[in-house]
């Protein structure tokens, strides 16, 4: 669902411009207000926080343009292996938009270098040894850590899941059962979690757009982590 604004968001302050030079020297370009990308990233970030979403300020927004040589090659890569999965698929590679959400550095390094760690996520339950992404960003928001600036960044990717398989919580599984299985999910028919193994994160997983946002912390107290909890466990 879309939502309407009836005026526009003042220009962020000089100071979270240079808090944002880290992004710009890794290819990724603000985009401004507007703008139909913006408009309607924004207007999904917010719809997807719930009613919590009127809490939330949306400061800037950043597209990875993979203009650097690194970019460029991951780009290829990901167009390469999206390509394969479709061929080994039947035509349906299965490619999602997904939120990622942790420090300015780690997203930082990932957009420069791509991932190197994996980390049991802060939102929700760990399935399996992999990086877990989320359709929705209110799955995945804890772990969005907030900066000196008092802002927190989550990066929406375009993911490819292949044939899935279910993953049950806690596993220590860290690759497919199977050459018929590509990634994982925490629920076949409504997944709110995609599980990419460490062998594909940095083949099946592209970083498009950088959100960064202000909510108030005692919005992620308690309270909300008891309400993502029972969002989480609606299934």
């Amino acid at each position: 669902m879309l939502l309407s604004f009836d005026s526009e968001a003042e220009s962020p302050s000089p100071a979270l411009h240079n808090s944002f030079r880290s992004f710009k020297r890794n290819g990724m370009i603000e985009l401004e207000e507007r703008n139909k990308e913006h408009d309607l990233i924004k207007a999904g970030f917010l719809s997807g926080m719930g009613h919590l979403g009127k809490e939330v300020e949306i400061v800037a927004i950043h597209k990875n343009s993979c203009s650097t040589i690194l970019g460029q090659a991951r780009l290829e890569s990901f167009r390469i292996y999206s390509e394969a999965m479709r061929k080994k698929c039947g035509g349906n590679a299965n490619i999602k938009y997904a939120w990622f959400g942790s420090s300015k550095d780690e997203i930082c390094n990932i957009i420069s270098h791509g991932f190197s760690t994996i980390t049991e996520p802060k939102s929700g339950e760990c399935f399996g040894i992999g990086v877990h992404l989320y359709p929705a960003n209110i799955h995945g928001v804890l772990s969005a850590v907030e900066d000196e600036d008092g802002l927190r960044h989550m990066l929406l990717c375009r993911v490819i899941l292949g044939n899935t398989e279910v993953i049950e919580a806690s596993s220590k599984q860290f690759q497919p059962t199977c050459q018929d299985f590509d990634s994982g999910v925490d629920n076949y028919l409504a997944p709110k979690t995609y599980i990419i193994w460490p062998s594909n994160m940095n083949s099946h997983i592209l970083p498009n757009f950088v959100v960064s946002y202000r909510c108030p912390s005692c919005l992620l107290g308690k309270q909300f982590k008891i309400y993502v909890f029972v969002l989480y466990h609606d299934k």
